[in-house]
């Protein structure tokens, strides 16, 4: 009884951009048939992950002096392997499925997947030179 009562109370499922980015993903894989080279919802997210996280620590990495870079680049190397094991972590096969069936009338276009796919990349290029002209500014700043 009380297992149906709780059953009852679940909270509906909430939906993000990166539900969305998943499921873009996935209707590539799928439309193209699984041809090399293609997206699928794990690279999409690893991708978006990347520009938030890789992208900034990239960047600062190069501004800092050898001992220091040393210690930053053995962080992002382990961040790196943590991006590549957090998909599988962050949407289990249940999350995967609901995202799935949320997103199942919608209609896939490839040239939208193709804008995200190539926007999210622009965007990991272009953090580089934004990082470092803030820190540039940061350091003149604090001097």
């Amino acid at each position: 009884m009380r297992k149906q009562e709780y059953k009852e109370q679940e909270q509906p499922r909430h939906y993000y951009f990166f539900d969305y980015l998943f499921w873009l993903g996935e209707m590539a894989q799928q439309h193209y048939k699984g041809e090399p080279n293609r997206p699928d919802g794990d690279s999409m997210l690893m991708l978006c992950i990347m520009v938030v996280v890789l992208g900034p620590m990239l960047t600062i990495v190069f501004c800092f002096d050898p001992p220091v870079r040393d210690f930053l680049t053995i962080a992002m190397i382990v961040c790196s392997a943590v991006i590549v094991y957090l998909p599988g972590r962050i949407y289990p096969s249940s999350r995967r499925k609901a995202v799935m069936q949320h997103y199942a009338g919608r209609k896939f276009s490839p040239a939208r997947c193709y804008f995200f796919l190539f926007s999210l990349a622009f965007l990991l290029i272009a953090n580089i030179p934004l990082w470092g002209t803030v820190l540039k500014w940061i350091n003149k700043t604090v001097e």
